[in-house]
């Protein structure tokens, strides 16, 4: 297994990587896309000078066992509202790339008092007419068991390199090889994105239910959409995405969807302009802290 290059602290019942940047409230949580890395954040952190930020892999990513199962939605809400508040934090701002989108709307929408505002940065949109059937885990065991042990840091990085450039306008020269080439050769973390690939429908059906349950608070968000990405089909959906959660949209050129890579520049703008809505939002039937004394 690859060696944590942070804290790990059991959240919910479940195994989190996590690392954490002193700096000013409200906090910046960054939230990977489904089977990424806290490591493609990096440009992002080092343009957040001080502001405290908070990044963390799900189980299995980066130095944790994979849990055997194909995560759920609720458990990855209860798992990030844990680490949460295990750090103390109040009125974070989630940062949401891809599927962690998902993530991001649910714990927005159960637990409003902890969320401050919202960036979603190419996030998944998805509108299902009918329940998906569960995934079994059984693809992502056989995989874990195929790697355990085998050396694979030439597949690893290759896989690594044709994906970015898939996803990314980042030249491979300018990117960083060691850390990712270790995680993606490991086989809890094959076996997760796996898994984690495999649930996308089955978190998106379930995020289409909660709307159901749990009106939108309210909460400060901003959509930004790689212009990159795909074609004007997904430039719509997102914009019918922002219009459901009342949100800003903006179209980020010369930028796929890996935007944390082709323009960092871009999210860290949106961060410090949502930073101070963050700051002032207030969740329905939520008692704002009382202000010291003067």
């Amino acid at each position: 297994m690859v060696e944590p290059k942070g804290d790990v602290t059991c959240c919910a019942g479940r195994e989190l990587h996590w690392r954490e940047k002193p700096g000013t409230e409200p906090a910046v949580v960054l939230m990977n896309g489904c089977g990424l890395a806290m490591e493609f954040w990096r440009d992002v952190v080092e343009l957040l000078d001080g502001v405290r930020v908070l990044r963390y892999d799900r189980p299995g990513i980066g130095g944790t066992r994979w849990p055997g199962h194909s995560p759920r939605l609720e458990e990855e809400v209860a798992s990030l509202a844990a680490l949460i508040e295990l750090r103390g934090i109040r009125g974070a701002l989630l940062v949401a790339h891809s599927m962690a989108a998902f993530h991001a709307e649910a714990l927005a929408r159960v637990r409003p008092d902890l969320v401050g505002g919202v960036v979603l940065v190419d996030g998944s949109v998805e509108w299902y007419s009918s329940a998906p059937g569960v995934p079994a885990p059984t693809v992502a065991r056989r995989l874990a068991k195929v790697v355990d042990g085998m050396r694979l840091n030439h597949v690893a990085g290759l896989a690594f390199r044709w994906g970015s450039w898939f996803q990314s306008h980042r030249e491979f020269s300018r990117m960083s090889m060691g850390r990712l080439t270790q995680i993606y050769r490991d086989a809890d973390s094959l076996a997760m994105s796996t898994a984690e690939s495999m649930s996308y429908e089955r978190q998106g059906w379930d995020l289409q239910e909660l709307r159901g349950r749990h009106p939108w608070p309210g909460v400060p968000t901003l959509l930004l959409t790689a212009a990159d990405a795909s074609d004007g089909q997904w430039i719509d959906e997102q914009a019918r995405l922002a219009r459901l959660l009342e949100a800003r949209h903006v179209v980020v050129e010369q930028s796929k969807h890996l935007m944390m890579l082709d323009r960092p520049d871009a999210i860290v703008g949106a961060i410090h302009a949502m930073r101070a809505q963050a700051g002032e939002f207030t969740a329905p039937g939520v008692q704002p802290e009382a202000a010291g004394p003067g």
